[in-house]
């Protein structure tokens, strides 16, 4: 049994550990000569925030059993309205995780969202049921507070996962082998977590960043935005989701289950916050739109819009992830989704490295791999907004006209719906953990998620077939059969699936799998046959035939060996 003293030297504030056999548990704090007792934990990961990211971060450590604990300052999640867009890509992290199916009443799916200029004609359209990319539709909405209690309520199906509410960091201080997390629970009492690594998604005013003196660079959105939550049981069935181009006055709404719709509206030069928060003010806005009297409005708020990125994301042991790693305008709802996108990418590399399955040098490419993509989310925001806020007469008349010519042509017009988020709808890397980004177009691409068929089965995604860990998948080839045995060894050995999948209409044999739709052949394009190594996030790790594949796989395992040369934090 053990005890820790940790020695408070009052003049640089640096802490070192030394051992005492006295009890478990249990630690002293020695500050100018006075002990003082503190609560003491281990765990492989601390997680600060228990926001969507962080949350979602622990049911995907848990669900490899690596012992986490989520520290939260509030007494519980989050209960105003905050984030209403999820997309297809974070919908199939749900899915990865078990989440997804005991969330889906809370989810309205497959929204097409419009743009209308001041005299209501149409701009153009984003999104709908057509597009599922990645299983889902590209647009969804839903209620984060719920979410948020979901995710919290759930983690009980992981052992291995501590979730504390009224548990506030005060800060941390990193060593070689580890990083010790101090700060104080809901009854005052302090407490030290040793800990592997710790993950930042303590939000904007990221505590641990501060401490980390990481800046973010950007800017905020010139003028304010008035942001209105409400019941509206008149206007349930209308309008889903529309951004009023107005120069009057830029607006947007969006519906989400339970008669609840989102109203977001901007304040005009000269408005006073104060103002626009009376239910007087808010019911003249939205009268136009519906019976505003019917409406209850339940929560409303005046804020900013940040287009902001931190310049670095990682230290050697501590991660910012989410809004403490970035903050996104509303305009492409994409703020939420980056942040799954971030945990998605970093639980399995941090699990991976837990478990001794692969080099601690892999979490150096956490960064290269999202930062840029991060930053694409952020100016793709930044250009919907410059569409929505003109309040210029003539710069809206001519914007006006630019889409109305863009209207005539239907080639034009799905070149536009293609390119405003072409960041979202065709996801890729060319640096980190990939092997030869550049050389086959599928290097880096995220696999899309196509609906097969089995022997025993009809019209299910992928993801399913693939498990939660690596995977090797042969189109129109069986990875069994055409990879050498002993190259495949190791993948084995690390729990990767080998799946066999024929084009549509064949089923060579009864263990393949058939592409239901052509989903899966026309991404690989025009190949007759093809390998492919895929991540734990789904992103292929490298496109191989059976000539190559003892050298291309040998390549793929010494990037999880090593730091790959390109794959510095902020490359």
């Amino acid at each position: 049994m053990s005890i820790n003293i940790i020695v408070d030297n009052i003049i640089s504030y640096d802490y070192s550990v030394a051992s005492l056999d006295v009890s478990e548990g249990c630690s002293l704090l020695l500050v100018s000569g006075v002990v003082l007792e503190m609560k003491n934990y281990r765990t492989s990961v601390v997680i600060c925030g228990a926001g969507p990211a962080g949350l979602t971060l622990a049911h995907l450590l848990g669900a490899e059993d690596i012992d986490v604990m989520v520290l939260e300052k509030l007494e519980a999640t989050v209960t105003e309205p905050r984030a209403i867009a999820i997309d297809g890509e974070s919908l199939r992290t749900l899915q990865s995780a078990r989440l997804l199916a005991g969330f889906a009443p809370e989810l309205l799916l497959g929204i097409t969202a419009d743009y209308v200029n001041g005299d209501g004609q149409l701009l153009f359209e984003l999104g709908g049921l057509e597009e599922q990319t990645y299983g889902y539709p590209m647009v969804n909405s839903f209620d984060q507070p719920a979410l948020d209690r979901y995710l919290a309520n759930s983690l009980d199906s992981h052992k291995s996962v501590d979730l504390r509410f009224k548990h506030t960091l005060s800060h941390f201080e990193e060593a070689e082998r580890g990083v010790s997390a101090f700060g104080t629970d809901g009854d005052g009492e302090e407490f030290v977590i040793e800990a592997d690594y710790l993950v930042a998604c303590d939000g904007g005013r990221s505590t641990i960043r501060e401490q980390l003196g990481i800046v973010m660079q950007g800017a905020s959105n010139p003028q304010p935005w008035l942001v209105i939550d409400t019941i509206d049981p008149y206007m349930d069935d209308d309008i889903v989701c529309r951004f009023y181009c107005d120069p009057k006055r830029p607006g947007m709404t969006l519906k989400k289950r339970h008669q609840e719709r989102r109203w977001e509206w901007m304040l005009m030069p000269g408005e006073e916050p104060e103002a626009l928060l009376q239910d007087d003010t808010i019911r003249a806005i939205i009268a136009p739109y519906t019976n505003a009297e019917r409406v209850n409005i339940y929560r409303k708020r005046v804020y900013n819009f940040h287009a902001i990125i931190a310049d670095r994301w990682q230290t050697e042991r501590v991660f910012l992830a989410g809004d403490a790693a970035h903050m996104t305008p509303p305009f492409a709802g994409q703020g939420l989704n980056s942040g799954f996108r971030d945990v998605r990418n970093l639980s399995w590399k941090l699990a991976s490295v837990i478990k001794g399955q692969a080099d601690a040098g892999v979490l150096q490419s956490y960064e290269a791999e999202r930062r840029d993509h991060a930053h694409q989310l952020i100016e793709t925001a930044l250009e919907l907004g410059r569409q929505i806020q003109p309040i210029d007469p003539q710069q809206a008349a001519d914007r006006d006209a630019f889409f109305a010519e863009i209207q005539q042509s239907p080639e034009g017009v799905a070149n536009l719906r293609k390119d405003m988020l072409q960041s979202v709808r065709a996801r890729a890397i060319d640096r980190g953990l990939v092997v030869d980004p550049g050389e086959d177009p599928l290097n880096g691409q995220l696999l899309i998620q196509p609906r097969l068929n089995s022997v025993s089965a009809r019209d299910f995604l992928m993801d399913e077939a693939l498990g939660s860990g690596f995977a090797i998948v042969g189109f129109n080839c069986d990875p069994r059969a055409v990879i050498d045995q002993d190259a495949a060894a190791y993948w084995v050995d690390q729990g990767a699936r080998l799946v066999a999948v024929n084009a549509r209409g064949v089923m060579a044999h009864d263990h393949w799998l058939e592409d239901a739709y052509g989903e899966l052949g026309r991404w690989v394009g025009d190949r007759e046959h093809c390998l492919l190594l895929i991540r734990p996030d789904r992103f292929c790790m490298v496109a191989f035939t059976s000539d190559n594949a003892v050298e291309k796989l040998a390549r793929a395992r010494q990037l999880l060996s090593a730091a790959p040369d390109d794959a510095e934090a902020g490359s």
